[in-house]
């Protein structure tokens, strides 16, 4: 009996021991995507500045110590699944500093349907992502990332969009 008790104990540890290992796992995965997409955004040349499948828009408001940057997705013309979504500025350290982001690291999925809603099912009108600048006015480079419904094709649109603190 002792022996069954000091089995079920090790197996108990062994299998917590395995969750809280995929519970890493996954937090590295969006780790690595972040990086992953922060670099893609570097190593592209060629960017968009008027969306095909989306409205895109940014402003900039002043805040203590700085300014804070709103980059607006809204309006999908196309069916858009688990999207996600970056903003980077140039000559900033993302690997110290977070980027604006959404999709990422939320637990939440974002699905973006023409003319839906229902934001407790994750079906949303847009999205927003705002992080934080010390110049009053930037380039922004955004990368939007979605699935087709199957989740099987991944399509993606990156921006260069200036915005400015119109005071």
């Amino acid at each position: 009996m002792k022996k069954i008790l000091v089995i079920l104990i090790i197996l108990i540890s062994l299998s917590g021991c395995n969750i809280l290992g995929n519970k890493k796992k996954t937090e590295l995965d969006a780790d690595d995507r972040y990086l992953n997409l922060i670099e893609i955004i570097k190593q592209n040349d060629t960017y968009t500045t008027k969306p095909n499948n989306f409205d895109i828009s940014a402003e900039m408001a002043k805040i203590d110590g700085g300014y804070r940057f709103y980059v607006t997705i809204d309006n999908p013309r196309t069916a858009m699944y688990d999207v996600e979504a970056i903003a980077i500025e140039d000559d900033v350290d993302y690997g110290t500093t977070m980027a604006a982001n959404i999709g990422i690291f939320d637990e939440n999925q974002y699905n973006m349907i023409p003319n839906q809603s229902n934001p407790d099912r994750g079906y949303v009108k847009g999205v927003v992502i705002s992080s934080t600048t010390q110049k009053d006015e930037t380039r922004l480079y955004v990368l939007v990332q979605w699935k087709r419904s199957d989740l099987s094709t991944t399509y993606r649109e990156i921006f260069s969009i200036d915005v400015s603190y119109l005071g």
